[in-house]
């Protein structure tokens, strides 16, 4: 039977920006806070699974009550004005600026053939499909 424990250890180990020791913080936080911390992650993470999603224009978080996201969905934005990042993490930065006042694509990764991530590996296809149709 696995060890709940180190399970729990292990899949924390795969967050960026956490290592093994940082796990195993986490992991015996978690244990020693019982219901004071675990249950609200518990509760968090199945909301995240059950509520977030990626906006079908952008393609960053949002949830599925609010698809396209409030960005896409503004009309204070410059639809005209596009920002393409590699991650929603990058929006999230820009947006704490408050200077960019277009829209957003996020590709979801970048071409790296070290990494043998190609074109087909981001969303590219849908940025060509966005230009071409001028519907930023």
């Amino acid at each position: 039977m696995a060890n709940p424990f180190n399970n729990l250890t292990q899949v924390l180990a795969k967050l960026p920006g956490i290592g093994r020791r940082s796990a195993e913080r986490v992991a015996l936080a978690l244990v020693r806070k019982g219901d004071e911390l675990a249950v609200p992650l518990i509760d968090a993470l199945t909301d995240l699974r059950n509520q977030v999603c990626t906006c079908r224009l952008c393609g960053s978080i949002t949830t599925h009550d609010a698809d396209p996201c409030r960005l896409c969905s503004d009309p204070m934005r410059d639809p005209k004005l596009l920002c393409v990042v590699e991650d929603s993490g990058d929006i999230l930065a820009i947006e704490r600026s408050g200077a960019f006042k277009g829209v957003f694509h996020t590709l979801h990764g970048r071409i790296s053939p070290m990494s043998a991530s190609g074109p087909d590996d981001i969303r590219l296809a849908e940025l060509e499909k966005r230009i071409e149709q001028g519907s930023y």
